[in-house]
């Protein structure tokens, strides 16, 4: 009973808010930035991740000082959604200060990535750091990045949950099987809501989520070391290399990488879908994020057959990227085809 209340209570609570902060036009969405109005020009509130911060300090068990951490984090992607934050390198410089304290607090070091040269380099501390602090900044603004179109960020973060579930795995993010019913419950929520174009997570719900899941799944890690590294890197493939596609794109055309730009693999598709007419011009958004998930889901799974074999997940992280890479090609020339055409 107490149970079906709590999923009663949280539901109407999202609802709610959500109609209260549209109709007090707080924390919306099309707040000048281009890459916002890519996809939907309609005004939607950013309010995914107050949701999912709240969820995360009532369900999780963990001490004051680490949700004092992860409360801060999430503050960073609020104050940017606010546009208080507008500067890049302010909040890149906040988000390390921030992992660096959570990875000292929690002496969350690499020991054996299966790497030898990485190996005996993450033998000096100071190296460790910086490696660990490069990893997690990384899925955190890949994270980010993939968050432009319905459900893509949501649901891989569920997906992910659920094949820690799977492998029992979950023991590590959250010591509480009823716990981790409600988490998944909020995202499945938060997913619905977000399919329907009610929210988005904004800055502060990729950033927090980024987070959360490249955190624990070090720690998952860790406290498992018969798994293969290269699994978890497997599952957190998309947000980071998203993100160096991003960096080497940019650099390439002479931008900067610290700025936002409408070719992402999310964007591209979109596009595409929307050009070919495959789809009700409606339902586009969501539909893109939810092809991207299913391939992910796919790949999850063929990865669950051998979490262990780290050849295996090589091979599957290989192939992958090769697939990514020759759908992006074909996807940006049909995008730009009658500039290369011109070129040509």
């Amino acid at each position: 009973m107490i149970h079906i209340l709590f999923l009663i209570i949280i539901s109407l609570a999202v609802y709610f808010s959500n109609l209260f902060f549209i109709k007090k036009k707080f924390l919306l969405n099309l707040t000048g930035d281009p890459h916002q109005s890519f996809t939907s020009k309609k005004k939607t509130t950013l309010s995914g991740g107050i949701f999912l911060i709240l969820a995360f300090i009532i369900l999780s068990e963990i001490n004051l000082i680490n949700k004092l951490i992860f409360i801060f984090f999430y503050l960073i992607g609020f104050f940017s959604d606010l546009k208080v934050f507008k500067s890049p390198i302010i909040r890149l410089i906040s988000q390390i200060l921030l992992i660096l304290i959570f990875i000292l607090k929690n002496n969350l070091f690499l020991e054996n990535t299966r790497i030898i040269f990485l190996d005996y380099l993450l033998n000096y501390e100071l190296f460790n750091i910086i490696f660990v602090i490069f990893c997690i900044t990384i899925i955190i603004n890949g994270t980010n990045f993939i968050d432009g179109v319905n459900c893509n960020v949501i649901g891989y973060y569920l997906i992910i949950s659920l094949i820690l579930y799977y492998l029992n795995l979950f023991d590590e993010f959250n010591s509480n099987i009823i716990y981790f019913r409600y988490w998944v419950f909020v995202l499945l929520l938060l997913y619905i809501l977000n399919f329907t174009n009610k929210l988005y997570l904004g800055d502060n719900g990729s950033y927090f989520l980024g987070f959360i899941y490249s955190c624990s799944l070090i720690n998952i890690y860790l406290n498992n070391q018969n798994l293969s590294p290269f699994f978890i890197i497997l599952l957190l493939w998309y947000p980071a290399f998203e993100n160096l596609l991003s960096l080497l794109r940019k650099i390439n055309f002479n931008k900067s990488p610290l700025k936002p730009d409408q070719n992402h693999f999310h964007q591209l598709l979109f596009f595409f879908i929307k050009k070919k007419k495959i789809a009700n011009e409606k339902f586009i958004n969501s539909i893109t994020g939810n092809i991207i998930l299913t391939y992910n889901l796919c790949i999850f799974l063929f990865a669950c057959i051998n979490p262990v074999n780290t050849q295996y997940q090589i091979l599957l992280i290989v192939l992958n990227i090769s697939i990514y890479s020759f759908i992006y090609i074909k996807l940006f020339k049909f995008k730009y085809k009658k500039i290369i055409k011109t070129r040509l």
